[in-house]
């Protein structure tokens, strides 16, 4: 890869971006992200791709951000990115949807859709992963049918329970942690997507391709969801 395709700014003490330009795809940038966890494995905390920027969180008493820095400029310029789009893998969600679970069911219904119609519109969309970020494990899902394309909350709540699925403008997504949030919930998954003590901490990466399906209650709750 070209040097003038890409910059590497630290953020932290413990960070660095690494920033493209517009030749560089999502594609790229998550095959770019893997390379980068493969090749330092044992010196990295964290690495979070994003439409065009990769995010390192490193290890400092393990390697110095000098160390770093010149590691990275040697992986880029030496990487070989294809241009074709790989298949990525396909994941299929499941999701409760009800009144109990879709908590922002209302600003559906003021727009003519019944929860029927969220839950087919939203379902029978494959998606894919678009970027990786926000939080831990919170991969932004591109893009939904446009009659469930919503506007953020005006007011952000304060906890989103783990596991709720919501949309926001085009993109959907699973909180993978309890965590605040401004999207609108339309369900919840049982099933985990997050774990800080596995490696990589989600199944998801970019170029991913994920597909929701409907589950009744008592299979919610068969598979660990909590109400």
């Amino acid at each position: 890869m070209k040097s003038n395709c890409y910059r590497i700014q630290p953020v932290s003490e413990c960070s660095l971006m690494v920033y493209f330009n517009e030749s560089v795809n999502e594609q790229q940038v998550g095959e770019l992200a893997n390379l980068i966890r493969q090749t330092l494995p044992n010196a990295l905390m964290n690495v979070v791709p994003a439409y065009r920027s990769i995010l390192v969180e490193y290890l400092p008493f393990r390697l110095s951000e000098s160390q770093l820095l010149l590691q990275l400029e040697q992986l880029l310029q030496s990487s070989q990115v294809t241009t074709s789009i790989q298949a990525g893998c396909n994941h299929r969600i499941p999701v409760y949807y009800a009144k109990k679970t879709a908590l922002d069911l209302e600003t559906f219904l003021h727009r003519g859709l019944s929860l029927d119609d969220v839950v087919e519109l939203h379902s029978e969309t494959p998606y894919t992963v678009s970027a990786i970020g926000f939080t831990p494990g919170f991969a932004f899902l591109s893009d939904v049918d446009e009659r469930l394309a919503v506007p953020r909350l005006a007011s952000p709540r304060v906890s989103v329970p783990a596991g709720s699925v919501a949309i926001a403008e085009s993109k959907t997504a699973i909180y993978p942690s309890a965590t605040p949030g401004g999207w609108n919930i339309i369900g919840r998954c049982p099933v985990s997507v997050y774990n800080p003590n596995e490696v990589p901490v989600t199944p998801f990466t970019i170029g991913d391709t994920v597909t929701f399906y409907p589950i009744s209650e008592q299979e919610y709750l068969e598979l660990g969801g909590a109400l």
